[in-house]
């Protein structure tokens, strides 16, 4: 039986006025599930046995079902099965810095340590993704349908939650939860839009809500520009990152689909666009293949199209997969592509790929249905 999301206001609503419930419970409910943190009613020790047990009969918190969980110390991958039988995946990573981490040092690369510094969790938004961009194993799955709002919350909910259980109290007494969303899961986020917008909406809400800041939630797309021009329209307040890698139209072609209905010369406008309305910096993502895009030559063109422009560059290594026959840029490739864009004046990070073990990296999800199909 499918039990309705506690997220159904109307519902919830209902339960409350045929049990003649004080409007006081249904904020409690919210404080168990947002604050406390708890996915099962059981749990929920605020309120009566009764309620609890009422609750446990109409409601659900997560709204998916959980498959596998399998975690190192940087990350922990979830397997999600959705109603219908569809599997999901979403990736909880451990941002850790030494005891003695030195301010002065890139905030944006500490120091590997011990101490848990951040919490980021990446969603997905859809059941596979339409992108087919050839570097990516999701896309080799093909598109199924768009998650709901509920089934993109509940990604964060089962997440809280387990990160209670595995770490606890911070010191200033409150509970280590994810600080930071992104959207760069499986799936293009700006094509389901709206099941997007309305979960960010319960993200940025203080009340019946996470509470997160807008500066951390970050919409990843290939570069859909209708839905970029929405939402400029829409002013939706996260941050942006924009799946480039390649500074020219012919080698985005070659990698990217999508490229040859949003020409990067199109997309560059629209970006122009955003960046005056929003005021926001773009986080530019650009895949360091082997041979492919880590041409030194490259560098100097990708200079040239963010050269003065409100942009940061996340160099990322291709994360290898034998699913997909690419190559690993090497290191010292990688740093002397990073040398020259910041001669060019270009804020740049090499990303660390977390997770990549156990193929929980950009551009691995997905790969275990793959491969066994």
């Amino acid at each position: 039986m499918i039990r309705t999301s506690i997220l159904d206001a109307w519902a919830l609503q209902a339960f409350t006025k045929e049990r003649k419930l004080q409007p006081f419970r249904v904020k409690q409910i919210y404080q168990e599930v947002f604050k406390n943190q708890n996915i099962n009613f059981a749990d929920m020790t605020t309120l009566s046995k009764d309620l609890r047990e009422d609750l446990d009969k109409d409601f659900s918190v997560v709204t998916l079902k959980v498959d596998k969980v399998l975690e190192d110390k940087s990350t922990t991958k979830i397997w999600f099965q959705t109603h219908d039988g569809y599997m999901i995946e979403a990736v909880i990573i451990y941002h850790r810095q030494d005891e003695k981490y030195n301010k002065n040092d890139d905030p944006g690369n500490p120091r590997a340590g011990d101490k848990l510094n951040r919490i980021t969790l990446c969603i997905s938004s859809q059941v596979g993704c339409p992108m087919g961009c050839l570097f990516c194993v999701t896309g080799k799955l093909g598109f199924k349908r768009n998650l709901t709002r509920d089934e993109m919350v509940s990604q964060i909910f089962y997440a809280n939650n387990y990160i209670k259980n595995k770490f606890g109290k911070q010191e200033d007494g409150t509970l280590f939860g994810v600080r930071n969303v992104v959207f760069m899961g499986m799936g293009e986020p700006l094509l389901n839009y709206e099941n997007v917008k309305k979960a960010i909406e319960i993200m940025l809400r203080q009340e019946a809500g996470f509470s997160l800041s807008r500066r951390h939630i970050t919409i990843s797309t290939a570069g859909i520009i209708p839905w970029i021009k929405q939402l400029i329209k829409d002013e939706i307040p996260v941050k942006l990152a924009i799946s480039l890698h390649a500074p020219n139209q012919a080698l985005r072609d070659k990698l990217m689909p999508v490229a040859k209905a949003y020409p990067l010369e199109a997309l560059d406008k629209v970006l122009r666009e955003y960046v005056r309305a929003s005021d926001n910096r773009i986080f530019y993502e650009y895949i360091m293949i082997k041979d492919m895009t880590d041409k030194l030559e490259l560098a100097k063109e990708l200079v040239t199209l963010l050269k003065g422009k409100l942009a940061h560059v996340n160099l990322i290594p291709y994360n290898t997969n034998p699913a997909i026959s690419l190559t690993e840029s090497d290191a010292t490739t990688i740093q002397a592509f990073k040398k020259i864009l910041e001669i060019g004046g270009l804020t740049v990070t090499v990303r660390d790929s977390l997770g990549r073990k156990m193929k929980g990296a950009c551009g691995q999800l997905g790969y275990e249905k793959l491969t066994n199909n």
